[in-house]
Protein backbone atom coordinates (compact mmCIF):
# COMPACT_ATOMS: atom_id res chain seq x y z
CA UNK A 1 0.00 0.00 0.00
CA UNK A 2 1.93 3.16 -1.69
CA UNK A 3 1.52 6.94 -0.05
CA UNK A 4 -1.29 8.33 -1.96
CA UNK A 5 -2.81 5.45 -3.07
CA UNK A 6 -6.63 3.67 -2.23
CA UNK A 7 -6.37 0.12 -1.73
CA UNK A 8 -9.89 -1.63 -1.35
CA UNK A 9 -9.82 -5.16 0.05
CA UNK A 10 -12.96 -7.02 -0.76
CA UNK A 11 -13.96 -10.55 1.38
CA UNK A 12 -16.59 -12.08 3.36
CA UNK A 13 -16.73 -12.29 7.16
CA UNK A 14 -14.27 -14.30 8.39
CA UNK A 15 -11.82 -14.76 5.63
CA UNK A 16 -9.11 -12.08 7.04
CA UNK A 17 -9.61 -8.27 6.57
CA UNK A 18 -9.04 -7.53 10.46
CA UNK A 19 -5.92 -9.76 10.30
CA UNK A 20 -4.34 -7.85 7.19
CA UNK A 21 -5.41 -4.23 7.94
CA UNK A 22 -3.76 -4.67 11.80
CA UNK A 23 -0.88 -5.95 9.67
CA UNK A 24 -0.72 -3.18 7.52
CA UNK A 25 -1.24 -0.81 10.60
CA UNK A 26 1.59 -2.45 12.04
CA UNK A 27 3.76 -2.00 9.27
CA UNK A 28 2.98 1.55 9.81
CA UNK A 29 3.72 1.84 12.90
CA UNK A 30 7.43 0.83 12.67
CA UNK A 31 8.59 3.79 10.51
CA UNK A 32 8.72 5.77 13.67
CA UNK A 33 8.35 5.07 17.83
CA UNK A 34 5.65 8.08 17.51
CA UNK A 35 3.94 7.21 14.32
CA UNK A 36 1.09 5.89 15.93
CA UNK A 37 -0.27 9.85 16.03
CA UNK A 38 -0.26 9.95 12.57
CA UNK A 39 -2.32 7.25 11.85
CA UNK A 40 -6.53 6.91 12.11
CA UNK A 41 -8.71 3.83 11.40
CA UNK A 42 -12.21 3.53 11.94
CA UNK A 43 -14.41 0.91 12.23
CA UNK A 44 -18.24 0.77 11.84
CA UNK A 45 -18.71 -0.88 15.21
CA UNK A 46 -17.41 -0.22 18.96
CA UNK A 47 -17.03 -4.14 18.95
CA UNK A 48 -14.54 -3.77 15.59
CA UNK A 49 -12.90 -0.84 17.39
CA UNK A 50 -11.85 -3.16 20.46
CA UNK A 51 -11.09 -5.89 18.61
CA UNK A 52 -8.83 -3.82 16.46
CA UNK A 53 -6.81 -2.29 19.40
CA UNK A 54 -7.02 -5.05 21.37
CA UNK A 55 -5.00 -7.29 18.41
CA UNK A 56 -2.37 -3.98 17.79
CA UNK A 57 -1.64 -4.04 21.24
CA UNK A 58 -1.26 -8.03 21.87
CA UNK A 59 0.98 -8.34 18.65
CA UNK A 60 3.69 -5.04 19.76
CA UNK A 61 3.33 -7.38 23.80
CA UNK A 62 3.89 -10.63 22.02
CA UNK A 63 7.03 -9.21 19.87
CA UNK A 64 8.42 -7.23 22.41
CA UNK A 65 8.38 -10.15 24.91
CA UNK A 66 9.73 -12.51 22.61
CA UNK A 67 6.83 -14.19 22.30
CA UNK A 68 6.21 -16.28 18.51
CA UNK A 69 3.88 -13.52 16.19
CA UNK A 70 2.02 -14.44 12.86
CA UNK A 71 2.96 -10.61 11.78
CA UNK A 72 6.78 -11.24 12.93
CA UNK A 73 7.67 -12.09 8.74
CA UNK A 74 5.66 -9.92 7.30
CA UNK A 75 7.19 -7.08 9.18
CA UNK A 76 10.95 -7.62 8.73
CA UNK A 77 10.07 -8.39 4.71
CA UNK A 78 7.92 -4.98 4.63
CA UNK A 79 10.75 -2.86 6.65
CA UNK A 80 13.76 -4.56 6.37
CA UNK A 81 14.53 -4.24 9.76
CA UNK A 82 15.69 -7.68 11.74
CA UNK A 83 13.78 -9.74 14.26
CA UNK A 84 15.96 -8.39 16.70
CA UNK A 85 15.42 -4.68 16.02
CA UNK A 86 11.59 -5.07 14.85
CA UNK A 87 11.33 -6.77 18.56
CA UNK A 88 13.00 -3.89 20.83
CA UNK A 89 11.25 -1.35 18.71
CA UNK A 90 7.97 -2.78 19.90
CA UNK A 91 8.95 -2.27 23.52
CA UNK A 92 9.36 1.09 22.47
CA UNK A 93 5.99 1.63 20.56
CA UNK A 94 3.59 -0.20 23.12
CA UNK A 95 5.38 1.89 25.93
CA UNK A 96 4.83 4.96 23.60
CA UNK A 97 1.04 4.05 23.11
CA UNK A 98 0.27 3.17 26.77
CA UNK A 99 1.59 6.32 27.88
CA UNK A 100 0.04 8.33 25.32
CA UNK A 101 -3.54 6.49 24.77
CA UNK A 102 -5.41 9.39 23.61
CA UNK A 103 -3.66 9.51 20.49
CA UNK A 104 -3.86 6.35 19.21
CA UNK A 105 -6.50 6.74 17.08
CA UNK A 106 -8.96 3.68 16.34
CA UNK A 107 -12.10 4.99 16.66
CA UNK A 108 -15.44 4.12 14.91
CA UNK A 109 -16.46 6.28 12.47
CA UNK A 110 -18.98 8.08 14.40
CA UNK A 111 -17.20 9.17 17.32
CA UNK A 112 -14.26 9.94 14.87
CA UNK A 113 -16.80 12.63 13.22
CA UNK A 114 -17.88 13.97 16.66
CA UNK A 115 -14.32 14.91 17.46
CA UNK A 116 -14.49 17.05 13.86
CA UNK A 117 -17.38 18.43 14.49
CA UNK A 118 -16.77 19.65 18.20
CA UNK A 119 -13.25 20.81 16.98
CA UNK A 120 -15.12 23.12 14.28
CA UNK A 121 -18.11 23.66 16.00
CA UNK A 122 -17.92 27.96 15.92
CA UNK A 123 -16.93 27.40 12.01
CA UNK A 124 -20.30 25.56 11.84
CA UNK A 125 -22.22 27.79 13.27
CA UNK A 126 -22.90 25.78 16.82
CA UNK A 127 -23.12 27.03 19.76
CA UNK A 128 -20.93 25.65 23.05
CA UNK A 129 -22.58 22.87 24.95
CA UNK A 130 -24.20 21.54 21.62
CA UNK A 131 -25.11 17.74 22.15
CA UNK A 132 -24.81 15.32 19.31
CA UNK A 133 -27.60 13.16 18.05
CA UNK A 134 -27.05 10.13 16.32
CA UNK A 135 -30.71 8.66 16.18
CA UNK A 136 -33.00 10.96 13.96
CA UNK A 137 -36.24 8.93 14.68
CA UNK A 138 -37.08 11.01 17.80
CA UNK A 139 -36.75 14.46 16.03
CA UNK A 140 -37.88 13.32 13.47
CA UNK A 141 -41.08 12.58 14.65
CA UNK A 142 -41.43 15.61 16.66
CA UNK A 143 -41.47 17.38 13.57
CA UNK A 144 -43.66 15.52 11.42
CA UNK A 145 -46.17 15.92 15.14
CA UNK A 146 -45.38 19.42 14.70
CA UNK A 147 -46.37 19.85 10.74
CA UNK A 148 -49.37 18.18 11.47
CA UNK A 149 -50.17 20.37 13.97
CA UNK A 150 -49.45 23.23 12.35
CA UNK A 151 -52.61 22.22 10.03
CA UNK A 152 -54.73 24.09 12.27
CA UNK A 153 -53.72 27.32 11.84
CA UNK A 154 -51.68 27.13 8.33
CA UNK A 155 -54.58 26.79 5.61
CA UNK A 156 -51.92 25.56 2.73
CA UNK A 157 -50.37 22.63 4.85
CA UNK A 158 -53.76 21.88 5.82
CA UNK A 159 -54.78 21.41 2.13
CA UNK A 160 -51.56 19.34 1.23
CA UNK A 161 -52.74 17.31 4.36
CA UNK A 162 -56.12 16.96 3.11
CA UNK A 163 -55.24 15.74 -0.75
CA UNK A 164 -52.40 13.35 1.18
CA UNK A 165 -55.31 11.70 3.02
CA UNK A 166 -57.86 11.82 -0.05
CA UNK A 167 -54.81 9.41 -2.42
CA UNK A 168 -54.28 7.37 0.48
CA UNK A 169 -57.62 6.65 1.40
CA UNK A 170 -58.78 6.10 -2.37
CA UNK A 171 -55.48 3.99 -2.98
CA UNK A 172 -56.65 1.74 0.13
CA UNK A 173 -53.45 3.15 1.65
CA UNK A 174 -53.24 3.30 5.53
CA UNK A 175 -55.30 6.09 7.71
CA UNK A 176 -52.47 6.74 9.68
CA UNK A 177 -51.23 10.05 8.36
CA UNK A 178 -48.21 10.53 10.62
CA UNK A 179 -47.18 6.44 9.83
CA UNK A 180 -47.47 7.23 5.92
CA UNK A 181 -45.93 10.86 6.48
CA UNK A 182 -43.03 8.85 8.28
CA UNK A 183 -42.17 6.62 6.26
CA UNK A 184 -40.93 8.66 3.24
CA UNK A 185 -39.66 11.30 5.49
CA UNK A 186 -36.74 9.24 6.28
CA UNK A 187 -35.46 9.86 2.89
CA UNK A 188 -34.37 13.86 4.18
CA UNK A 189 -31.82 11.84 5.90
CA UNK A 190 -30.17 9.96 2.86
CA UNK A 191 -27.48 11.03 1.20
CA UNK A 192 -29.13 11.04 -2.31
CA UNK A 193 -31.25 13.64 -0.91
CA UNK A 194 -28.28 15.79 0.70
CA UNK A 195 -26.91 15.79 -2.88
CA UNK A 196 -29.45 17.28 -4.85
CA UNK A 197 -28.95 20.81 -5.74
CA UNK A 198 -30.33 23.26 -3.88
CA UNK A 199 -32.46 24.14 -6.45
CA UNK A 200 -33.76 21.09 -6.52
CA UNK A 201 -34.67 21.11 -3.20
CA UNK A 202 -35.77 24.34 -3.35
CA UNK A 203 -38.30 22.94 -5.78
CA UNK A 204 -39.88 20.52 -3.77
CA UNK A 205 -40.59 23.43 -1.07
CA UNK A 206 -42.29 25.52 -3.81
CA UNK A 207 -46.00 24.03 -3.28
CA UNK A 208 -46.94 26.27 -6.39
CA UNK A 209 -44.62 23.96 -8.59
CA UNK A 210 -45.19 21.04 -7.52
CA UNK A 211 -49.40 22.12 -7.96
CA UNK A 212 -48.58 22.55 -12.04
CA UNK A 213 -45.88 19.57 -12.21
CA UNK A 214 -49.10 17.64 -10.58
CA UNK A 215 -51.50 18.88 -13.51
CA UNK A 216 -49.15 17.99 -16.23
CA UNK A 217 -48.26 14.39 -14.62
CA UNK A 218 -52.41 14.59 -14.41
CA UNK A 219 -52.78 15.18 -17.98
CA UNK A 220 -50.01 12.58 -18.90
CA UNK A 221 -51.96 9.98 -16.75
CA UNK A 222 -55.74 11.07 -18.39
CA UNK A 223 -54.55 10.89 -22.13
CA UNK A 224 -53.47 7.59 -22.05
CA UNK A 225 -56.64 6.40 -20.58
CA UNK A 226 -58.57 8.42 -22.71
CA UNK A 227 -56.84 7.62 -25.84
CA UNK A 228 -56.93 3.58 -24.97
CA UNK A 229 -60.91 4.11 -23.86
CA UNK A 230 -61.48 5.43 -27.46
CA UNK A 231 -59.39 2.75 -29.27
CA UNK A 232 -61.95 0.38 -27.30
CA UNK A 233 -65.16 2.26 -28.17
CA UNK A 234 -63.95 2.23 -31.47
CA UNK A 235 -63.38 -1.36 -31.74
CA UNK A 236 -66.85 -2.49 -29.62
CA UNK A 237 -68.21 -0.57 -32.51
CA UNK A 238 -66.85 -2.86 -34.91
CA UNK A 239 -68.23 -5.84 -32.69
CA UNK A 240 -71.41 -4.43 -32.83
CA UNK A 241 -71.93 -3.35 -36.10
CA UNK A 242 -70.74 -6.77 -37.80
CA UNK A 243 -72.17 -8.75 -35.41
CA UNK A 244 -69.09 -10.29 -33.65
CA UNK A 245 -68.97 -12.62 -30.78
CA UNK A 246 -65.95 -14.20 -28.58
CA UNK A 247 -66.22 -17.53 -30.23
CA UNK A 248 -64.85 -15.88 -33.45
CA UNK A 249 -61.40 -14.99 -31.70
CA UNK A 250 -58.33 -16.77 -30.98
CA UNK A 251 -58.83 -18.21 -27.47
CA UNK A 252 -62.23 -16.69 -27.47
CA UNK A 253 -63.18 -14.07 -24.58
CA UNK A 254 -59.65 -14.30 -23.23
CA UNK A 255 -57.58 -12.56 -26.03
CA UNK A 256 -58.60 -9.57 -28.04
CA UNK A 257 -62.44 -9.26 -26.95
CA UNK A 258 -61.05 -8.91 -23.13
CA UNK A 259 -58.37 -6.54 -23.83
CA UNK A 260 -61.01 -4.31 -25.80
CA UNK A 261 -63.47 -4.42 -23.32
CA UNK A 262 -60.75 -3.42 -20.26
CA UNK A 263 -59.96 -0.35 -22.58
CA UNK A 264 -63.24 0.82 -23.45
CA UNK A 265 -64.47 0.67 -19.84
CA UNK A 266 -61.39 2.42 -18.65
CA UNK A 267 -59.45 -0.29 -17.43
CA UNK A 268 -55.67 -0.33 -17.60
CA UNK A 269 -55.02 -3.92 -18.17
CA UNK A 270 -51.69 -5.21 -20.12
CA UNK A 271 -52.61 -6.99 -23.24
CA UNK A 272 -51.90 -10.79 -22.88
CA UNK A 273 -50.58 -12.93 -25.44
CA UNK A 274 -53.71 -13.89 -26.86
CA UNK A 275 -54.20 -10.38 -27.61
CA UNK A 276 -50.98 -9.56 -28.93
CA UNK A 277 -51.10 -12.91 -31.27
CA UNK A 278 -52.30 -11.03 -33.92
CA UNK A 279 -48.81 -9.04 -34.33
CA UNK A 280 -47.38 -12.84 -35.09
CA UNK A 281 -46.31 -13.23 -38.71
CA UNK A 282 -49.28 -14.57 -39.72
CA UNK A 283 -51.57 -12.97 -37.63
CA UNK A 284 -54.20 -15.06 -35.38
CA UNK A 285 -57.01 -13.43 -35.20
CA UNK A 286 -58.92 -16.88 -34.65
CA UNK A 287 -58.68 -20.17 -33.57
CA UNK A 288 -59.79 -22.17 -36.72
CA UNK A 289 -61.24 -20.81 -40.17
CA UNK A 290 -61.76 -17.30 -39.86
CA UNK A 291 -65.73 -16.35 -39.50
CA UNK A 292 -66.68 -14.21 -42.74
CA UNK A 293 -68.01 -11.52 -40.81
CA UNK A 294 -64.45 -11.46 -38.46
CA UNK A 295 -63.03 -11.07 -41.91
CA UNK A 296 -65.29 -8.11 -42.53
CA UNK A 297 -64.86 -6.16 -39.99
CA UNK A 298 -61.10 -6.90 -40.28
CA UNK A 299 -60.78 -5.08 -43.35
CA UNK A 300 -63.35 -2.63 -41.98
CA UNK A 301 -60.76 -1.15 -39.92
CA UNK A 302 -60.97 -3.22 -36.78
CA UNK A 303 -57.45 -5.09 -37.68
CA UNK A 304 -56.19 -1.66 -38.11
CA UNK A 305 -57.15 -0.23 -34.35
CA UNK A 306 -56.71 -3.45 -32.10
CA UNK A 307 -53.08 -3.16 -33.72
CA UNK A 308 -52.44 1.09 -33.35
CA UNK A 309 -54.05 0.31 -29.42
CA UNK A 310 -51.43 -2.36 -28.86
CA UNK A 311 -49.04 -0.21 -30.42
CA UNK A 312 -49.94 2.90 -28.36
CA UNK A 313 -50.31 0.56 -24.96
CA UNK A 314 -46.48 -0.40 -25.75
CA UNK A 315 -45.74 2.96 -26.58
CA UNK A 316 -46.97 4.61 -24.07
CA UNK A 317 -47.37 1.98 -20.69
CA UNK A 318 -43.92 3.37 -19.00
CA UNK A 319 -44.88 6.81 -18.91
CA UNK A 320 -48.30 5.79 -17.62
CA UNK A 321 -46.80 4.04 -14.78
CA UNK A 322 -44.76 6.69 -13.92
CA UNK A 323 -47.66 8.87 -13.72
CA UNK A 324 -49.44 6.42 -11.48
CA UNK A 325 -46.18 5.96 -8.68
CA UNK A 326 -45.44 10.09 -9.26
CA UNK A 327 -49.35 10.86 -7.90
CA UNK A 328 -49.46 8.37 -5.50
CA UNK A 329 -46.12 9.73 -3.82
CA UNK A 330 -46.36 13.63 -4.39
CA UNK A 331 -48.62 15.09 -1.70
CA UNK A 332 -46.16 13.60 0.68
CA UNK A 333 -43.38 15.34 -1.40
CA UNK A 334 -44.89 18.15 -0.93
CA UNK A 335 -44.77 18.36 2.86
CA UNK A 336 -41.30 16.94 2.91
CA UNK A 337 -39.89 20.71 2.85
CA UNK A 338 -42.40 21.56 6.00
CA UNK A 339 -41.37 18.10 8.14
CA UNK A 340 -36.94 19.97 7.37
CA UNK A 341 -37.99 22.91 8.26
CA UNK A 342 -39.42 21.36 11.74
CA UNK A 343 -36.30 20.02 12.14
CA UNK A 344 -34.14 22.36 11.48
CA UNK A 345 -36.75 24.13 14.40
CA UNK A 346 -36.01 21.37 16.75
CA UNK A 347 -32.15 20.84 16.51
CA UNK A 348 -31.71 24.65 16.52
CA UNK A 349 -33.97 25.25 19.88
CA UNK A 350 -32.24 21.94 21.38
CA UNK A 351 -28.95 23.09 20.18
CA UNK A 352 -28.54 19.58 19.24
CA UNK A 353 -26.49 18.73 15.70
CA UNK A 354 -28.05 15.65 13.78
CA UNK A 355 -25.27 13.28 12.77
CA UNK A 356 -27.29 11.20 10.84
Amino acid sequence: MGEGTLTIYSASAGSGKTHKLAGIYLEKLFRSRLHYRRILAVTFTHKATAEMKSRILDELHRLASGQGSKYLGDLTKATGKNESLIRSEAGNILYSILHDYSRFSVSTIDSFYQKIIRAFARDIGLHSGFSIEIDHARILSSAISNVIGSADSDQLVRNWLTMFARTNIDEGKSWDLKKSITGLSGELFNEKFRLLPEEEKKKIGNKEFLVSYIRDIREIRSEFRRKMKDYGLECLAYFERFSLTDDMFFQKGRGVPAFVRSAAGGITRPPNSYARAVNENPSRWSSGAQHSALGEALKAGLEKTVKEALKFYDDNIVFYNSAEQILSNIYILGILSDVLYHVHLITRDENTFLLS
